[in-house]
């Protein structure tokens, strides 16, 4: 069972670290295959091998028209899944024509699939290769050898898929680091101006209301003198694990400075997110944060209104946290509207 599920772990089509930057890829592909099979194009038709040149010529027509229209910005001319079966088609005629020698352009095809498609329609077409050319093989090389390249392709696949989860696995890990806070956990700074973007841009704006509390642990510097930082960090820790726990499955929490934190409510009520600013400012006042010592936080609450910016509205959230320290602390103050 271990066995199968490393097997299922390796072959995960749905994990396609190379998206990203496929566009990029396929213009550079494009370039450099139809370079490398303009010089055997030449040499089959100087050979008079029909056959093989129609193959070759179209396959290097494709790519050069492809390369005229991502250079200007726009879909390929002809969709690279087309690509994929022609050098299928290609790598099988090459067999038959050649026997061993025609076998070799089958390896640069599987790599091509899975750069310039999406990782389940590579790992298909990777299979009717494999398939293809294995029976192609049989048919010119005899079956004592098709075995062998069937075996030889096949690890070939399969490794590409095990690297590619790897790279899926570091790719996620950088952006973890990216966007997290090291200490606790909670998102930093940046993705939340990030993510604020994102959200504010007219496309992924939406009819109900969005709402940020901005929270403060008060006298935070007292705790770190009193008890030291070690003490302050785990408060910091505890505090994140509190609010996990009580945030709804869509709020984002960010760590925005020293003891300042940030909770995204998004499609909310402003009398909703009192009441989740109350309950979290009730629980986090008994939760112990420091053994034998309360800790309480202030909270600044703002509701997104219709037509303002993200510096406003996170502006208000600062100003209502800032009323709500100045009259006394452990308390919630709401923004004016605005």
């Amino acid at each position: 069972m271990e066995l199968l599920a490393r097997a299922r772990r390796a072959l995960n089509v749905d994990d396609d670290a190379l998206a990203a930057h496929r566009d990029r890829i396929r213009l550079n592909f494009s370039w450099l295959g139809a370079i490398a099979l303009s010089p055997f194009t030449v040499l089959h038709l100087v050979g008079a091998n029909w056959p093989m040149f129609g193959v070759n010529a179209i396959l290097v027509g494709v790519m050069l028209a492809n390369v005229w229209a991502l250079r200007r910005g726009r879909a390929p001319l002809i969709p690279f899944w087309t690509l994929g079966y022609l050098m299928v088609g290609g790598s099988c005629a090459s067999v038959l024509q050649q026997g061993l020698n025609g076998v070799l352009w089958a390896y640069p095809a599987v790599f091509m699939f899975f750069f310039v498609l999406p990782r389940g329609l590579a790992m298909a077409l990777g299979l009717v290769l494999l398939l293809s050319v294995t029976a192609a093989s049989t048919v010119s090389l005899g079956l004592p050898l098709a075995s062998r390249i069937f075996m030889s392709l096949g690890f070939v696949l399969i490794m590409i898929n095990v690297v590619l989860n790897v790279v899926g696995d570091l790719q996620r890990a950088l952006v973890a680091q990216a966007i997290t806070d090291p200490l606790t956990g909670a998102y930093n700074r940046r993705h939340l101006q990030d993510h604020l973007a994102q959200r504010m841009a007219p496309a992924a704006r939406v009819a109900t209301g969005d709402a940020v509390l901005a929270i403060d642990i008060d006298h935070f510097k007292r705790i770190n003198d009193e008890h030291g930082h070690a003490v302050g960090d785990m408060v910091l820790c505890r505090l994140v694990t509190a609010i996990g726990a009580r945030k709804r499955g869509g709020d984002l929490l960010f760590r925005t400075g020293g003891e300042e934190f940030v909770l995204l409510l998004p499609r909310i009520t402003l009398a909703a997110a009192q009441g989740v600013a109350e309950e979290l400012r009730e629980r986090l006042a008994q939760a112990e944060l420091v053994p034998g010592r309360a800790v309480t936080v202030s909270i600044g609450i703002s509701a997104l209104a219709p037509g303002q910016s993200v510096d406003a509205w996170m502006h208000a959230a600062d100003a209502a946290l800032y009323e709500a320290k100045r009259a006394g602390r452990d308390r919630i103050v709401v923004a004016a509207a605005a």
